[in-house]
């Protein structure tokens, strides 16, 4: 099979990859096995064979008497391995000749997925010498606090004897380096029963390679054997550039600029962030204290309203903003009231698709959903305000992440779910007709359709790939639904007609 991708290279960009062919949503660009693949620097103790977490107790291989692993009947086989014969060797030679024991190890398990990356230096040089190519930004990293917090690595690296015969210490900070800049963030196994798991990291060699930007052209997922996989997101023509996102699409510029900046070592110049608006979502933005109209809008170093031009003094919005995010920080997110009462006081001040306001209405319709699926009779009131968040929702997604978007497959399954629970309640109380019941279920359907077209790609072990299959039974549930509808209108001799004059159910409000 010929490769979807062809490596280029530029000042700006590095090596990146490009559409080597015309690209359609949803089909498989690439997919990569890890080169390494381990727990972060400040992990709490994990398994070395299989990274699950190592609560109170742990045993050690016998082989090499160093490496802490499962107790009791060990790893068990759903999971990867990871403690190599390598690696068990070269523990094994430490034990003999220096005298290494388990503590040493379990002292240093932040540095673990360091020295596996460098072990490969000896048992995969082909590997190694891809994986050296990657960008570090080395030079911009050198006496910075980074650098001085991979001190201790540095000098556990040292410990083990595997910088000797000239090889230097910068040869440890590159390693971080690499890591820090290219890896993927990867959900550990969870503990059985309980479900908690060590968020890992990767590096994926071709991954790596995909170039950066706040609107992406592709979705990624990573399954339960540790492969990542590559989907275009939406249309990508021959010889564009192919793009993933580094940052979270629901977070205004200043942030994504900032964890960049720092995580990155680069300032973002796409569409997006060269605009003031964020591709008229006005994510970033503020309602104007002036016109009280319009939205101001940072551009450089002042905010400019749209409407009425005017200039506003930054510190007054940058001091409002902050307040509103403060707040955010210390409200209850689980209680109904609270995050109703944030978004009531926050729409006075901020822009109503701020990123801090679909926090809170993501948060909110997450809790109403909790509700109306817990009480045995949940009120059309309910049922309306979810509907009515997750369609403010809905237009900023489509904007900042056109296409397969994971957040979009949810929120509308979400949508899907509270439309048909509400037209049902209507239905049952003889509120609408029997072709009114099958207007909302046929809006129902088109946006369970529309997230199952996403779902589909999810690995099946993901939270995302058990929505897709829990989709799929209701998808064909609501069928039989309709069609039992249907069946009852023509059994009193009458025929469907569409009383639709909307996409749904009407939001607002009426008396239960």
């Amino acid at each position: 099979m010929s490769l979807k991708y062809e490596v280029k290279s530029n000042e700006k960009l590095g090596r990146y990859l490009v559409a080597a062919k015309d690209l359609k949503p949803g089909e498989r660009i690439l997919s990569d096995q890890p080169f390494v693949l381990g727990p972060n620097s400040d992990t709490s103790l994990v398994c070395f064979n299989c990274y699950l977490p190592l609560i109170s107790k742990f045993l050690v291989c016998k082989n090499c008497a160093v490496a802490p692993i499962c107790p009791g009947d060990g790893c068990t086989d759903q999971f990867a391995k990871w403690h190599s014969q390598q690696e068990c060797d070269f523990f094994r030679n430490l034990k003999l000749n220096k005298g290494t024991n388990p503590m040493t190890m379990v002292q240093n398990v932040g540095s673990l997925l360091v020295l596996r990356a460098l072990l490969k230096k000896d048992f995969n040089h082909q590997e190694w010498q891809v994986f050296m190519e990657l960008e570090t930004h080395l030079d911009r990293r050198r006496d910075s606090s980074v650098w001085d917090f991979y001190d201790n690595t540095v000098k556990f690296i040292q410990s083990l004897g595997l910088l000797e015969n000239g090889q230097n210490k910068d040869l440890v900070q590159k390693i971080c380096a690499a890591i820090d800049v290219n890896s993927f963030e990867v959900r550990g196994p969870p503990i059985p029963a309980i479900g908690c798991a060590e968020l890992l990291r990767g590096v994926y060699l071709r991954a790596a390679l995909l170039a950066h930007d706040c609107v992406a052209n592709t979705h990624v997922s990573i399954n339960d054997r540790n492969e990542l996989v590559c989907h275009a997101s939406c249309d990508i023509r021959k010889g564009d550039p192919i793009y993933y996102n580094y940052t979270d699409p629901l977070k205004g510029t200043s942030l994504r600029q900032q964890h960049l900046m720092i995580g990155k070592y680069f300032k973002c110049t796409c569409a997006r962030c060269s605009d003031v608006t964020e591709l008229g979502t006005y994510m970033s933005s503020a309602i104007c204290p002036q016109c009280k109209a319009g939205y101001i809008s940072k551009n450089a170093s002042v905010w400019i309203c749209n409407s009425c031009g005017k200039e506003t003094e930054s510190s007054t919005i940058e001091h409002k903003v902050q307040c509103c995010a403060d707040k955010l920080e210390v409200i209850n997110k689980k209680d109904e009231k609270d995050l109703e009462e944030y978004i009531r006081n926050v729409l006075l001040v901020l822009a109503p698709n701020h990123y801090l306001l679909l926090d809170a209405k993501q948060r909110l319709a997450g809790v109403l959903r909790d509700n109306i699926n817990r009480e045995p009779r949940p009120t059309k009131k309910l049922m309306r305000r979810k509907i009515e968040l997750c369609r403010e929702i809905l237009p900023v997604l489509e904007i900042l992440s056109p296409g397969i978007c994971r957040t979009k497959a949810i929120t509308l399954y979400e949508l899907h779910a509270t439309t048909v629970q509400l037209a049902k309640k209507m239905f049952d109380a003889r509120e609408i007709s029997g072709s009114a019941f099958v207007d909302e279920l046929l809006v129902a359907e088109k946006y369970l359709k529309r997230s199952l077209e996403m779902l589909v790609i999810e690995p099946g072990n993901s939270p995302e790939g058990e929505l897709c299959a829990k989709a799929l039974e209701e998808y064909r549930a609501l069928k039989l639904t309709i069609a039992k509808v249907l069946d009852g209108i023509h059994a009193q001799g009458k025929t469907y007609e569409s009383e639709s004059v909307a996409e749904s159910v009407p939001v607002h409000p009426e008396v239960d």
